[in-house]
């Protein structure tokens, strides 16, 4: 087992490629979208590209470019600390921040694979851009904690927070369904009531001008040929749409049966990487949310999916046509029908006599 020193070591190497962009003159970072939602957190004008561009204009390489909000106003309001500091100390406590729940994923998921986790190229993107996955992992392995100290309904408080990044988790319902997890389901629901009803609160029906800045900010990127799921593979295909459907489906079919015959960690985090897998946005960095899957798989597999997936990522960085997506969507789906095939799906306490066989439902 992994100790708090060798952690803490470990850490020194994402802690570097967070800070290392932090001297550039233009840094080319996604906490922009962020910092602005925190200056505009509780104004009216939290989807106008005028006003994000106003506080975006002068830290942006391309002056004419706008990285658009477009996260729930919720998510803005807990950012609001960060626009009360200049942007190159906010930029600064929020790499640091990412840093931090790097660790706390590792010390509460699997801190015998820190190594692998450290080292998965696509977590360290996520860091460079200052994107905040690491932020969601630690959200994530956060609830999955609460789950096995039986702490149903607050596992499903913090869950919630998962919101900001709902199109990754849309297979989550049925991890609840299949289990019977009633309880964690309410924490979930009373979690999002809140957000909700903070979000309307404050900003009154902000749900059109939040899709309109989705639909605006499609519009102006080349995003699909950045995509690593099955959006980035199909997006150019004729019916993509009923094809993506139908993909979506009969995964949900097929895990529906799978669910209930593996613990509760391991249903989570099989969960989140077909929801990654078949989202319909999904980037390099969101790879990251593989690794609670990669880390239950045996020492030289995890070995093998964190190499594979690397250098997929980067295919899909350098924009490799189709052979980054298509290898990622075949490799997940491939371990996918593998686990159902089997029937086991790895836990985090492989010594438990449990781990393996079907569990008794919980949260009921």
């Amino acid at each position: 087992m992994t100790d708090r020193k060798t952690i803490a070591a470990l850490l020194l190497a994402p802690l570097l490629v967070a800070l290392a962009a932090l001297p550039l003159e233009h840094w080319e970072t996604d906490f922009l979208s962020f910092y602005a939602g925190a200056k505009l957190a509780g104004t009216g004008q939290l989807y106008a590209l005028d006003a994000v561009h106003q506080i975006q204009a002068g830290y942006e390489r391309e002056p004419a470019q706008v990285r658009a909000y477009i996260r729930p106003p919720f998510y803005a309001m807990l950012l609001w600390p960060f626009g009360k500091l200049p942007f190159r100390a906010a930029s600064v406590v929020w790499q640091v921040l990412n840093v931090a729940a790097i660790g706390v994923f590792i010390w509460n998921w699997r801190r015998d694979r820190a190594v692998t986790i450290v080292l998965f190229v696509p977590l360290l993107i996520a860091v460079a851009l200052g994107q905040d996955v690491p932020i969601f992992l630690a959200v994530f392995v956060g609830a999955v904690w609460l789950l096995r100290k039986k702490r149903f309904f607050l596992a499903g408080l913090v869950m919630a927070l998962c919101a900001v990044k709902f199109h990754l988790f849309l297979l989550l319902p049925l991890v609840i369904a299949a289990r019977r997890m009633w309880r964690f389901a309410g924490g979930l629901a009373a979690g999002g009531s809140v957000l909700a009803g903070l979000s309307f609160w404050v900003y009154g029906n902000w749900v059109p001008s939040f899709l309109a800045m989705l639909r605006m900010n499609e519009e102006h990127q080349n995003s699909q040929a950045y995509m690593v799921s099955i959006a980035g593979l199909l997006w150019r295909a004729p019916w993509a749409a009923v094809w993506i459907a139908a993909m979506f489906l009969a995964a949900a079919v097929a895990l529906w049966f799978c669910i209930p015959k593996i613990e509760e960690d391991a249903a989570m985090a099989l969960a989140l990487l077909a929801g990654v897998l078949l989202s319909m946005h999904a980037f390099i960095y969101d790879l990251g949310f593989l690794l609670p899957w990669i880390t239950l798989q045996k020492p030289e597999r995890a070995v093998q999916l964190m190499v594979a997936l690397s250098v997929a990522s980067l295919a899909v960085a350098f924009q490799f046509s189709y052979v980054g997506p298509l290898f990622i969507f075949g490799l997940g789906a491939w371990e996918i029908a593998g686990k159902i095939r089997q029937g086991r799906v790895p836990c985090l306490a492989p010594e438990a006599a449990h781990c393996g066989s079907r569990p008794a439902l919980v949260g009921k």
